[in-house]
């Protein structure tokens, strides 16, 4: 009985899983591009309106990148529970409502608090919901590469919403965009229209598979269906989030990607404020848009290589790329302003480092389900996000602390400390706990296993 309803159920063909791959990426490139990639440009502009420090107000990323993350598993726990679209629209809701409050604040506390909610609002459809979708349409093959494409659409995003944010400002400021002030806040009430309505178009197509639904096709199906149960007998289904707390090798794991995040904070974040010392603004822009360019490649190849290769040689190469790229960073600090060889260094910063972005985009999506399994997914991405957050918003102060004793070419050798050692953990983790996989499989056949 139980097989021939398996059998009748509706076949989801390979475009249609696609096209929710195009909502992820769709998701990314609007909704959360707007939610937390064009931020960075109103940040200026409000300093100069409002008076406040730099310092004080850049904070706001801080709060929203650590508690967002905290929120993280128990957003991971409530999709278990509850309705995906309804926590899509949840989502959505709260990021452009804090946009709103964006708009109609004039105190400090009052940003910090429109950042810690757009940042939770993103969670809920980026963060956490984009691999719920993901790993729901691609449970096995081509998992990698979906969730690569679908988060490329945050590099596709800045593209377009760049230039178009700057355009806004224009028509609600006066001065330019980093000396000038706000006229109207107008543009932040633009903004949240553009969120929601957008973001509610999405919800009423994004979906994962319904019970009726199968991913293969019935003859599929039948052909391999002694193949599927003998392979079932050796699949790991995974921990609970309480089994993975108690792991030893989950906490060096996870250590070292928050070592990971200390370092790529200063990376991320301070790279243009260095290249302005080195190069024209022109020359730094154009190696922004390589950067850009560069991380849709790398999200998308970096989606191949953890379906080929797994976590420990694709985290090996992106740990490669991206010591490279902050050894190009401590060269370009060797040279005078205005050099040529400062450009060409200055690109191969932003190719290498573009092809590493998978290890933090779509990389904890991947290694939440591939080292620790399907049972509690959502949870341990939770864990995995929360511990690089941590790490992110540690790194980019302590930058600037290292940078304002030393100087920039001490702050990046400290950087690639960081990055080396955070890489070298989270590899060692992953091998091993691969290998706890293995002997559990191996020494417990009635293991709950993966269908």
């Amino acid at each position: 009985m139980a097989d021939n309803l398996s059998t009748n159920k509706k076949v989801v063909s390979k475009g249609y899983k696609y096209f929710m791959v195009f909502l992820c990426m769709l998701t990314q490139a609007i909704p959360y591009g707007v939610a937390q990639l064009i931020q960075p440009l109103f940040v200026h502009p409000l300093v100069n309106t409002f008076h406040f420090t730099l310092a004080s107000y850049t904070l706001i990323f801080t709060f929203g990148a650590v508690v967002g993350s905290i929120v993280s598993p128990f957003v991971g726990k409530a999709l278990q529970k509850v309705n995906f679209k309804l926590l899509y629209i949840i989502g959505i809701v709260l990021s452009a409502g804090a946009y709103v409050i964006f708009g109609i604040s004039t105190k400090l506390p009052e940003f910090y608090i429109a950042g810690i909610v757009c940042m939770v609002g993103s969670t809920f459809y980026s963060g956490q919901g984009v691999p719920w979708v993901i790993n729901h349409w691609f449970p096995l093959k081509g998992r990698g590469v979906a969730l690569g494409l679908a988060f490329c659409g945050g590099s596709i995003g800045d593209i377009f919403l760049q230039p178009i944010t700057q355009e806004i400002l224009k028509h609600f400021m006066t001065g330019n965009t980093k000396t000038g002030h706000l006229t109207s806040m107008a543009p932040f009430f633009i903004f949240a229209a553009v969120l929601l309505i957008v973001g509610l178009i999405i919800a009423a197509f994004i979906r994962v598979p319904k019970s009726t639904e199968t991913l293969a096709p019935k003859k599929e199906v039948k052909k391999n269906k002694k193949a599927a149960h003998e392979k079932a007998a050796h699949e790991f289904q995974g921990w609970s989030g309480k089994q993975v707390l108690k792991m030893k090798w989950f906490w060096i794991f996870s250590i070292g990607f928050m070592i990971i995040g200390l370092g790529l904070a200063s990376l991320n974040e301070d790279y243009a404020a260095f290249l302005d010392t080195k190069l024209s603004l022109t020359e730094v822009g154009i190696i922004g848009s390589v950067f850009g360019i560069a991380g849709i490649v790398g999200n998308i190849s970096g989606g191949y290589l953890f379906d080929k290769f797994g976590t420990a040689k694709s985290m090996t190469y992106a740990g490669i790329m991206l010591i490279i790229s902050i050894l190009m960073m401590i060269f370009i600090s060797f040279h005078p302003y205005d050099s040529r060889i400062s450009l060409y260094a200055g690109m191969g910063w932003a190719i290498t480092s573009g092809l590493s972005v998978f290890s933090y985009m779509s990389g904890p999506a991947f290694m939440a389900k591939s080292l620790f399994g399907s049972k509690a997914q959502g949870v341990n991405l939770g864990y995995i996000s929360l511990a690089y957050a941590i790490g992110f918003a540690i790194g980019a102060p302590l930058f600037g602390v290292i940078k304002g004793i030393t100087n920039f070419t001490i702050a990046w050798c400290f950087t690639i400390a960081f990055v080396a050692i955070g890489f070298i953990l989270l590899i060692i983790a992953a091998i091993r706990i691969k290998e706890i996989q293995r002997e559990m499989v191996a020494d417990k056949s009635d293991i709950v296993l993966e269908k």
